[in-house]
């Protein structure tokens, strides 16, 4: 078969159609990875163009451009204080102290949401940041065509950002059991904010996949009741991929964990695949797959230990495997959240050239 670009074979991936090769998907936050496929080891506040430039020259398809950070703290426009450092960042203060300034936050959140537009001006800066990286990617495409990598942005309901940001578990728990009229308001606004969102900046042509993603489980289960979830968050996402399969966008859901108990909930609510398939959480790839034969995948090959701490040989084994279990169609090779800093060099190459070497074999 003949080679095809990165958008064809992403393309025909989620349609299940035959391809050269398995496609890669990851996002990739490692010095050592970027250095030996760009020439540059990224350097804090200026390693854009690095991590770019190894994208374009291994991967098929890409989220989360940006990094490595220069130590900052900065606060934001709700208040929030965050830290960020090489390539993570996180909360070092909060403008609430107990559960009644907390409500008030809130509160005054939900009024911030309700006013929050995205004008033209908007859309274009994020087209621009989409074309600009495409560019980026196309010069290093080792074929010598000019060939980008797809690039896909997230696009949130918002339950992550809100137990995860704003707060922690178990406030939220106390939301959650004493004031859910107030926090399912907060959420309806979070919504409701995504959608003039992807009504502003949809575009298949430039933006042909989006991640709508939330982190809702942990390696044992849902980290929320699915009764719950099934009240307040899956009729939240449907409309939301809804939103955008109607500007004909395909949809990639992401969460962390194990989702067995409730992928039918995933199914029902529109999404058209799933990452990133933590294997030692129990989502493998024949599990899913047999299960939900429509449901294109992306994953699989374990970051925590595998990628990290296994050797290149075992790696190879492990995407061989997965690629059969995929039964070889609808599957994006690929680690279970992000080729970060604690992966070994020589098993990123691994997993890397399987995918490469993948189309002799089909």
């Amino acid at each position: 078969m003949a080679s095809m670009t990165k958008r064809e074979r992403v393309m025909r991936t989620i349609r299940f159609d035959e391809t050269d090769r398995v496609p890669l998907y990851d996002l990739l936050q490692n010095d050592d990875v970027i250095e030996h496929y760009s020439g540059r080891r990224p350097k804090p506040g200026s390693g854009d163009w690095a991590q770019s430039y190894a994208i374009g020259r291994t991967l098929d398809m890409v989220r989360g451009i940006g990094g490595p950070h220069e130590p900052q703290t900065s606060r934001r426009e709700d208040g929030l204080v965050i830290r960020r450092e090489n390539w993570t960042s996180w909360v070092v203060e909060r403008p609430w102290h107990d559960m009644a300034g907390l409500i008030e936050w809130i509160k005054g959140e939900i009024e911030r949401l309700r006013a929050l537009r995205y004008d033209q001006a908007y859309r274009e800066r994020i087209h621009r940041f989409v074309r600009d990286h495409l560019a980026i990617f196309a010069s290093a495409d080792p074929t010598g065509r000019d060939d980008p990598t797809v690039l896909i942005l997230e696009s949130l309901p918002g339950l992550t950002e809100m137990y995860g940001r704003a707060m922690n578990l178990e406030w939220f728990a106390y939301l959650m059991a004493d004031h859910a009229e107030l926090l399912e308001e907060w959420l309806e606004e979070s919504l409701l904010a995504e959608l003039r969102r992807v009504a502003a900046i949809a575009d298949p042509e430039l933006i042909p996949i989006v991640l709508t993603a939330d982190d809702i489980a942990y390696k044992n289960g849902p980290i929320f009741s699915p009764v719950w979830l099934r009240r307040c968050f899956f009729p939240r996402l449907k409309r939301l991929n809804d939103a955008w399969h109607e500007r004909d966008t395909v949809c990639l859901f992401h969460s962390d964990g194990n989702l067995n108990s409730v992928l039918d909930d995933l199914v029902a609510a529109g999404i058209d695949g799933l990452n990133p398939l933590e294997v030692l959480a129990g989502m493998t790839i024949k599990g899913v797959r047999d299960r939900y034969p429509d449901l294109f995948l992306a994953g699989g090959i374990d970051v925590s230990q595998l990628l990290s701490l296994g050797t290149p040989e075992e790696v190879r084994v492990a995407c061989r495997q997965a690629i059969a279990d995929s039964g070889g169609r609808g599957y994006f090779l690929g680690s279970t959240t992000e080729i970060h800093w604690g992966a070994r060099l020589e098993n990123v190459v691994a997993m890397f050239e399987i995918a490469w070497e993948s189309g002799a074999q089909q």
